[in-house]
């Protein structure tokens, strides 16, 4: 059996190809649920996996370690043509790729580095930068304010991470991450 090195996982575009698909699924399914299905929008958004991309700790002003385990980009307008195109992309930590290769980096605590890049982590983390997409499409207005957050979000992370936890694909996801 060949055995495959981390620069070729971490590069591998199964990975990528895997969360553009779970994205997209949660995305349009809670769409559903709320009542705006697929082509509501005029134009429909395209909701994008960016990539893992690795993300160092700082230090906040209390001396206390943050990370970054995921975030989302927003290009606002981009036109074709006649077509018109709104891309949101969301972005995870690498560090999510590596936990699951047993490959620790920045923290020398094993646990605290595998409670922050778990599978159960890594759900949240999805639930959390899918609201702000779905807000971004809902009222873009609340994105400007507290950088994104409030009641509003905090209520569509709580909804997309029930439906990802209830999915199938979280099911079958389970059955193979560390």
């Amino acid at each position: 059996m060949k055995r495959r090195n981390i620069r070729e996982l971490e590069t591998s575009e199964v990975w990528d190809r895997l969360f553009d698909c779970l994205i997209n699924t949660f995305y349009y399914q809670l769409r559903q649920q709320l009542g705006y299905p697929f082509g509501t929008f005029t134009p429909e958004p395209v909701i994008r996996f960016g990539g893992f991309d690795l993300q160092e700790p700082w230090l906040d002003k209390n001396k206390k370690t943050n990370i970054r385990c995921g975030w989302h980009r927003r290009e606002p307008f981009c036109r074709i043509g006649e077509l018109v195109i709104y891309n949101r992309y969301i972005y995870l930590n690498k560090l999510f790729l590596y936990q699951q290769l047993g490959f620790q980096l920045y923290y020398l605590n094993p646990k605290e580095f595998t409670k922050l890049f778990n599978l159960d982590n890594l759900m949240k983390v999805m639930a959390h930068e899918l609201a702000h997409a779905l807000l971004t499409d809902l009222n873009p207005q609340s994105q400007e304010v507290n950088q994104g957050h409030g009641k509003k979000h905090d209520e569509y992370t709580q909804k997309f991470l029930d439906l990802i936890i209830k999915s199938s694909e979280y099911q079958q996801l389970k059955k193979y991450w560390k």
